[in-house]
């Protein structure tokens, strides 16, 4: 049995991971490499593996960089099931559609562009016009969400005579799962791999917290923020709560740059209990994300997947995600309009300022002493979000340089992904049963020193893998 590790190998994005078991080949997720040039290069890159013999793509949740390639996987000749979990199924439908139009709509303005600059039509064997064209295409996108298969939490589904598997909650966004697999081996034995996905943190409002897992032979862990630990939630709701009502005296606008999936929902929460409990007032808060809006709206058909305080709120007849003062903004042209507004919250997309409505808002408010900007989630390396987090004086935003006068905020407190004490917490409940613990989803430093850190206190046989390197599981 083998093991390839083809994306979120001492990097955080573009999860992949290529699964040969003798009698089955399939895929733990087929996501998107985000956060720089070379990021895009990965993406266009030909698979490691042929995609027509592969049997199954299991998909642990619907963020990007976990679903972001499965349209050109299917381009390249896969024709198996994509199974996931229901809410994972309508999610990654939202964001695939979105990204399959912002490539479009793109790639029309560089051709348009192009085409003015020199005077002639453009040649489409060129590599530059190659590099440019959409990855896929809205129609592209609608025939892979044909391929999935729906499975429930906590069953054991059989696939054959040597693989059965089972979706456990991450506890990371809705209907996020991480996989247990049992494999026979060709001399009858069985061997049991388990990838954890992205972890989630115990105790999120929305969210039900990550289920725990007793044995395995083969782990494939997580390691976003391995490297550190969060703020309590309460003081994480505090500190935001003080940004908010700090800013409203300034007369100054908040500038949130959230993740469409769970972040968003997450923010709408809090800000729904500020609001309820008399803590806030006459704050006008504009969800500026068609994206968010359409997950928004799949987060309200599935309560059975929250925790129970938010399944209480529902009881008592309130939406967690609808408060007074809340306005959704849908167009472009309305989005525009808030350029003259001051002193009001804006919650948009992208969550690391890689694009959308939120870059417009930033060039547009970031030169301003009075601007405070929130990041409520993980900047990969090279983002403009990144670059806001590290305290750049300035950025270059649509070809232009910004001051960057706004007050910045990190607040890691409200992160979908657990922290070292939570990733080691999960670990710990193996037991000595590993025989080996692989550590992905992170950046490189983080990734080598968090196994240096369970190696010693778990005193677990651990390893960070290289992009694409290559395990055989005995």
């Amino acid at each position: 049995m083998k093991i390839q590790f083809c994306g979120a190998a001492r990097m955080v994005t573009g999860s992949c991971y290529y699964i040969d078991t003798g009698s089955a080949k399939f895929l733990v997720d087929c996501g998107a490499f985000q956060g720089s040039k070379k990021a895009d290069s990965l993406n266009r890159e030909a698979f490691p593996f042929d995609p027509a013999t592969l049997d199954y793509v299991f998909l642990t949740h619907a963020h990007y960089d976990h679903c972001g390639r499965l349209p050109r996987l299917i381009k390249q000749g896969f024709k198996g099931r994509i199974i996931s979990t229901q809410p994972t199924r309508d999610l990654t439908s939202v964001v695939l559609l979105d990204s399959a139009k912002i490539q479009r709509e793109d790639f029309n303005r560089w051709e348009a562009r192009a085409i003015r600059k020199s005077g002639s039509e453009l040649d489409p064997q060129s590599e530059e016009y190659v590099s440019r064209e959409p990855m896929y295409s809205e129609e592209e996108v609608e025939d892979t969400m044909t391929r999935f298969e729906i499975y429930p939490y906590g069953n054991s589904v059989k696939l054959g005579e040597k693989l059965e598997f089972r979706m456990r909650d991450a506890g990371h966004i809705i209907g996020s799962a991480m996989l247990e697999f049992w494999v026979k081996t060709e001399a009858g034995r069985e061997r049991k791999l388990v990838f954890s996905g992205d972890l989630g943190q115990p105790g999120a409002r929305i969210i039900k917290d990550p289920d725990m897992i007793s044995k395995a032979d083969y782990v494939v862990c997580e390691s976003t923020y391995g490297n550190r630990l969060h703020k309590s939630r309460d003081e994480t709701v505090l500190e935001f709560l003080s940004i908010i009502k700090r800013a409203q005296k300034e007369g100054g606008n908040i500038l949130i740059p959230s993740f469409a999936i769970e972040r968003t929902q997450e923010i709408l929460y809090e800000l729904n209990l500020f609001v309820e409990n008399n803590l806030l007032e006459g704050l006008e808060v504009f969800l500026d994300s068609p994206m968010a809006s359409k997950a928004t709206a799949i987060f309200k058909m599935y309560p059975a997947f929250y925790d129970e305080d938010a399944r209480r709120l529902l009881e008592k007849g309130d939406n967690p995600f609808e408060f007074d003062g809340l306005k959704i903004i849908e167009s472009a042209e309305e989005s525009k309009r808030l350029i003259d507004k001051q002193g009001i919250l804006i919650i948009a997309g992208s969550g690391m300022c890689t694009g959308g409505r939120i870059v417009h808002h930033l060039k547009n408010n970031l030169a301003n002493p009075k601007t405070n900007v929130i990041i409520v989630g993980y900047q990969v390396e090279g983002t403009l979000g990144r670059r806001l987090v590290e305290g750049e004086a300035s950025v270059r935003i649509f070809g232009e340089q910004v001051e960057v006068n706004a007050q910045v905020h990190t607040l890691g407190g409200f992160s979908a992904h657990g922290d070292q004490r939570d990733l080691r917490y999960w670990l710990r409940s193996f037991g000595h049963t590993p025989k080996k613990v692989f550590i992905t989803h992170g950046d490189k430093e983080i990734s080598i020193g968090f196994a240096s850190n369970i190696k010693s206190e778990l005193d677990l046989d651990v390893c960070v893998p290289e992009l694409y390197e290559e395990f055989e599981l005995k």
